[in-house]
């Protein structure tokens, strides 16, 4: 698997979905917020706080063996950032040993500071390896700074034309439900291109899809791009662009 990249990028295929897992450390806290399980390689997204002045993040899948005992498979740790609130998405490649479709993988995570000595203990986490194989792709991690307002589903795509237009590949489409925070892993994604991540409410009033701008709008006007790795895409519901008609026509989440 590519390492991380300094811009970010996607375009995602299948996804495996893990609930938040959070602990607190004497660092701060550390979550493992999603799970994108492929054959071949792991993505999580790891959020939390320190105040440490250096940091990373370690990732280890473990496999169970014919004995029913978890065995480590393959780790993998972040680039080092500072102080203060992170979201880091890792990717941990096995792709030289994969595993079969339905395999149950435990996902262990742990912050680390100074010279690499641990912070806390680890947080683990349960996924099931899904069918396809990602080594060698890319990967996001949508994450919102506010709530879903209404229930509907939130895309990731490619375009081709004008940015308010979602044209193009549709690679994810993610329920989402208000009151919750988005925190979502797309994984198996195709490198060296660029997404947006659409909005389209299904209840209210105003059912007009919005496009989530991505850290880097306006600078960036279509979205988030990379060259390869684990890809963050923060952005925000208030934010929000609305979209210009008219829509696609054979755009399935478009207002009816």
């Amino acid at each position: 698997m590519k390492k991380i990249a300094l811009m970010l990028m996607v375009i995602g295929v299948v996804l495996s979905i893990a609930g938040t897992a959070m602990a607190a450390t004497s660092g701060g806290v550390t979550g493992i917020n999603s799970v994108a399980a492929c054959v071949d390689s792991v993505t999580v997204a790891v959020s939390g706080t320190s105040s440490a002045a250096w940091n990373r993040v370690r990732v280890r899948v473990y496999v169970q063996d014919n004995k029913g005992v978890y065995r480590l498979r393959q780790q993998a740790v972040s680039d080092t950032f500072g102080s203060g609130d992170f979201l880091v998405p890792i990717t941990v490649d096995f792709s030289n040993k994969p595993v079969s479709a339905g395999t149950t993988l435990q996902i262990e995570a742990q912050l680390q500071g100074g010279g690499g000595g641990s912070i806390g203990s680890p947080i683990t986490i349960y996924a099931q390896a899904a069918d396809q194989s990602c080594a060698g792709r890319c990967s996001v991690t949508i994450s919102t700074s506010d709530r879903v307002p209404a229930n509907g589903t939130i895309t990731v795509r490619s375009h081709f034309g004008s940015w308010f237009r979602p044209e193009g590949w549709t690679h994810a489409a993610l329920p989402v439900y208000a009151g919750q925070y988005v925190r979502d892993t797309v994984a198996g994604v195709r490198c060296d291109s660029t997404v947006r991540v659409w909005y389209y409410p299904a209840t209210g009033r105003d059912r007009t899809p919005k496009m989530l701008p991505s850290q880097y709008w306006p600078y960036s006007e279509y979205g988030a791009s990379t060259d390869d790795g684990a890809i963050p895409y923060a952005t925000s519901f208030a934010k929000g662009l609305r979209a210009t008609m008219p829509l696609e026509s054979d755009d399935p989440y478009r207002p009816k």
